[in-house]
């Protein structure tokens, strides 16, 4: 609506009036649009991504200690009491995953253990501590480590369980050293994830 106001003096506007403007915000046929008007389209395409590590990233090499108390002189080191145990390593995950796949977390060894060693993993929370998305269910059932794939976690979509430790997954090591050897040089836990 467009209302023109004169002062009383009507004889003296002649040649100039005084305008204002009023548009009714409810009815969008009233704006009043300068200039041109444009549109740009864009695309992206987006990677999948996986990614999975162990936290701490700067050293995520095991330690174990022993407990006098476990030890029994003609027993081997870690024998006693179900071997020993670490609970100091986070699995974080980061993934996603296009058109509605699903990943798997999994593990093995590089190496075949060698005899007398056994090793086993555990994830000690079946979901991922913060995070957010889906970042998959984990089985909390020990996994005796091997050169053969065991499979840790399903259902990993599109989502990320934050960085570092007290994130993620919580892993437990125990290990049992029935001959008192060593792991060989190079030996390594191998996380991986893979389609569904």
């Amino acid at each position: 609506m467009v209302k023109i106001i004169c002062t009383l003096f009507l004889f003296l506007c002649t040649g100039s009036l005084i305008a204002q403007e009023t548009l009714d915000a409810s009815d969008p046929s009233n704006f009043v649009i300068g200039g041109a008007q444009g549109f740009q389209t864009f695309s992206m395409n987006l990677l999948e991504v996986q990614i999975i590590d162990v936290e701490p990233e700067i050293n995520n090499t095991i330690s174990f200690t022993v407990d006098p108390s476990t030890l029994e002189a003609g027993l081997p080191v870690f024998a006693g009491a179900g071997g020993a145990e670490n609970e100091d390593l986070w699995l974080n995950i980061t993934s996603r995953s296009a058109n509605l796949n699903t990943y798997n977390a999994q593990v093995y060894s590089n190496q075949p253990v060698p005899a007398g060693f056994e090793i086993k993993i555990e994830i000690l929370n079946n979901l991922s501590v913060d995070g957010t998305g889906d970042t998959g269910i984990a089985s909390t059932s020990e996994f005796t480590l091997s050169e053969v794939p065991s499979i840790i976690i399903t259902d990993i979509a599109r989502g990320f369980t934050n960085d570092g430790i007290n994130k993620g997954f919580q892993l437990r090591y125990t290990i049992t050293n029935s001959s008192g050897g060593s792991l060989p040089v190079g030996f390594e836990v191998v996380y991986e994830l893979v389609l569904n």
